[in-house]
């Protein structure tokens, strides 16, 4: 039993490793693109901007990892109609290097909530059952060695990445165009969290913030972002990643 529970407590504790040390990367846009558009940089950044329905719409993408994608949306309603903008009729897929695709998960707001505090738990649990066999491991090399046990204190401490990403409200300052020169537009709507949720904009207002999507690794080669606005989709593609420093 001992030589058991060891290598397992090991591989468990490299996991946990590895999971919190994921790259945080950026995708750049494809030169080829479904819709006129045009490359911007915030910080670094590249993202895509375009209009669509008179609606102007930016997209940036990235991730923590291979999987745990950002999808940060702005969309001003430029146009004389109001409409509902819902984000979990956003679209995404990914192409692999033989032209195949499939589509990536993508969440509403409250259910990415709901995902990610169940992971969250999980990830607590499985530090208990860790914190447990270490001092089941610790009992067992303090016996083989013929000294008593002092526990003390067994303290275990869980961090929590939050929502996985860093929001930063002045992009939309770089990313919009004035409508007229030297008046920048009012601040976009945004929620306390930053995820998108279904909002209604009227002519002359903004909405901002992020869709998370969960990526397929082996379909990277190309991804295909659809938006939903004014009744029409705005696409942009996505390929090379990057690694942000």
């Amino acid at each position: 039993m001992k030589q058991f529970t060891r290598p397992i407590f090991a591989f468990f504790i490299a996991g946990l490793f590895l999971s919190s040390c994921s790259p945080r990367l950026f995708y750049q846009p494809a030169e080829t693109q479904p819709d006129a558009s045009e490359v911007i940089y915030t910080h670094g950044v590249p993202g895509l901007r375009s209009s669509v329905q008179g609606c102007e719409v930016v997209t940036e993408l990235t991730s923590r990892g291979e999987k745990d994608m950002n999808l940060n949306v702005y969309i001003r309603n430029n146009s004389d109609t109001a409409f509902t903008f819902h984000p979990d009729k956003v679209e995404v897929r990914g192409y692999n290097g033989a032209g195949a695709w499939a589509p990536y998960r993508v969440f509403g707001a409250d259910e990415y909530i709901r995902w990610k505090n169940t992971r969250d738990a999980l990830i607590a649990a499985g530090i208990i059952v860790a914190t447990v066999a270490t001092i089941l491991i610790i009992d067992e090399l303090t016996d083989d060695n013929g000294s008593g046990s002092n526990r003390g204190n067994n303290d275990y401490q869980y961090v929590s990445d939050g929502a996985g990403f860093v929001y930063d409200l002045t992009w939309w300052m770089a990313w919009t165009i004035p409508a007229v020169a030297d008046e920048p537009p009012p601040p976009p709507a945004y929620s306390s969290d930053f995820l998108l949720r279904e909002h209604t904009l009227f002519p002359g207002e903004a909405v901002q913030g992020i869709v998370k999507v969960r990526a397929k690794p082996e379909y990277k080669q190309k991804i295909l972002v659809e938006v939903p606005v004014n009744g029409v989709y705005a696409q942009f593609v996505f390929d090379q990643s990057t690694r942000r420093r």
